[in-house]
């Protein structure tokens, strides 16, 4: 006679699901996936009520003009009018800066070569 082996009521035996059903096991582990995903958005939601972002303070009453922000009073309006119809009359701009454009590399270019030939490389090849 063989002496029966003491199991602890979770663990699972080769063949059989951990609660009797497979999809009642999916249930759970589903639910518990849920249960996380709710914690970690509560939790950011709590971060971002009390961490408020730094905003940059700017002096009350003082716009930005063509000349402070060295942009053409053209392009500033049509920035203006693309904040004002995507975000909506009561978005603010904090400020408008020209960002520097780098010349490209030597292995940027290098890099865009290579690309182009394994493209014509690959669309020579003809489908099976």
């Amino acid at each position: 006679m063989t002496p029966l082996l003491a199991t602890p009521p979770l663990a699972v035996s080769p063949g059989h699901p951990l609660f009797g059903n497979q999809w009642l096991a999916l249930l759970v582990i589903l639910a518990g996936v849920a249960v996380f995903v709710c914690a970690v958005a509560a939790f950011g939601r709590w971060l971002a009520a009390t961490h408020p972002p730094a905003l940059e303070k700017i002096a009350p009453g003082r716009a930005a003009t063509p000349a402070s922000s060295g942009l053409r009073p053209e392009l500033l309006a049509a920035i203006c009018a693309a904040v004002n119809s995507d975000l909506g009359p009561g978005a603010r701009i904090a400020s408008v800066r020209p960002v520097p454009v780098k010349p490209p590399s030597v292995e940027g270019l290098m890099l865009q070569w290579a690309v182009e030939g394994r493209r014509q490389i690959y669309s020579s090849h003809k489908l099976r």
